[in-house]
């Protein structure tokens, strides 16, 4: 019973390497630093335009989506064989 008690363990607590935590952490760093500045990026990007401010702010909204979903791709992730 210990042994079947053992193997839930390690399937619910996987354990990553040092660099993919610092990999993790400084992404979520960078995205967080990106999102507090964000409204001076809009203004100084878009000036009086608000379509371009609204273009920046999509962007950023959008690129965290493409990257994962490009990250599955190359991982394979694709089962539409």
């Amino acid at each position: 019973m210990t042994d079947n008690n053992q193997n839930e363990d390690e399937l619910m607590s996987p354990t990553y390497s040092r660099a993919t935590l610092l990999i993790a952490a400084s992404l979520f760093i960078g995205f967080c630093l990106l999102v507090f500045f964000l409204p001076q990026i809009m203004l100084a990007i878009g000036g009086d335009n608000a379509w371009v401010a609204g273009s920046v702010i999509a962007a950023v909204l959008v690129l965290p989506f493409i990257g994962l979903w490009l990250r599955g791709r190359m991982r394979g992730g694709n089962d539409e064989t």
